[in-house]
């Protein structure tokens, strides 16, 4: 099976949802691939690019920190396969001479690999599958020296976040109310 490396080119609210859309990292090929993931894997990825610092660890900073203190490393995620439109993921560690590889989901495991600061790879089968032609132009977010920089939702979409959040309260889930919150703030400050 033949694996290309990825970039995170954008990351935006769609009218199913969010998404993160990968595209290969060294190519001339104008193909993206949209991976769609829900608004905590969303906060927990941008936290990341955004140079942001909890004041506790979120999830994800918890993984890394088990993985470390367990004498592993994070090596590189690879998402090799797309079924029925669910996209499947592996995160290898590497403890010692020993490579231990972990199914998980693609947006937990990119935003472990980006807290660990590893390779993120797509299987050439599911850029062909899944991948969408696009120029950069096409794709949402600024351009800042040749890159994409992933940037704010757009305002109209406040109404999506403040939808979320009141279903998160309804449902006792303060956790990700509180989450919730914050990203509505940011974007309110942003506008």
């Amino acid at each position: 099976m033949e694996f290309l490396e990825v970039k995170i080119s954008d990351i935006s609210l769609t009218n199913v949802g969010f998404a993160v859309f990968l595209k290969p990292k060294d190519s001339v090929d104008e193909k993206v691939v949209p991976i769609f993931i829900g608004p905590l894997e969303t906060h927990s990825i941008t936290t990341v690019i955004d140079g942001t610092k909890p004041p506790r660890p979120m999830t994800h900073d918890l993984m890394l920190y088990l993985i470390t203190a367990l004498g592993a490393s994070v090596i590189k995620i690879v998402i090799e396969e797309i079924v029925d439109n669910t996209f499947y993921a592996k995160v290898q560690l590497r403890r010692d001479e020993e490579i231990i590889t972990l199914d998980a989901r693609p947006s937990d495991s990119i935003a472990l690999a980006l807290r660990a600061n590893a390779p993120i790879f797509i299987a050439k089968s599911v850029l062909e599958e899944a991948g969408i032609a696009m120029s950069e132009d096409e794709i949402p977010g600024e351009s800042i020296a040749g890159e994409k920089k992933i940037q704010a939702l757009p305002k109209s979409n406040l109404q999506i976040l403040e939808d979320t959040l009141a279903n998160a309260l309804k449902s006792e889930d303060y956790e990700t109310a509180a989450r919730i919150r914050d990203q509505i703030k940011r974007l309110i400050e942003n506008s």
